[in-house]
């Protein structure tokens, strides 16, 4: 998770300096690159969030797979 959290912070931060230097060579007006900006930032956010969350119910899946899995089933003989 961290890795992958990593990577796709380092991905966003290039692609925002890359992309916003060529926006800012054609824009004339701040409130272009201010909506460019949000909107960049606003994706990424909501897909990271939805990693997480991904990512936190495959744990709780595997949680529960290995409490299924330690579970003693008791035998009482007569």
């Amino acid at each position: 998770m961290r890795d992958f959290i990593q990577f796709w912070a380092k991905f966003f931060f290039i692609m925002l300096i890359a992309l916003g230097a060529v926006f800012l060579l054609f824009a004339v007006d701040f409130a272009y690159i201010l909506t460019f900006f949000s909107v960049f930032t606003i994706v990424f956010v909501i897909r990271l969030v939805q990693a997480i969350i991904q990512t936190n119910r495959h744990y709780d899946d595997l949680e529960k797979a290995e409490k299924e899995k330690a579970r003693v089933n008791y035998v009482i003989i007569k």
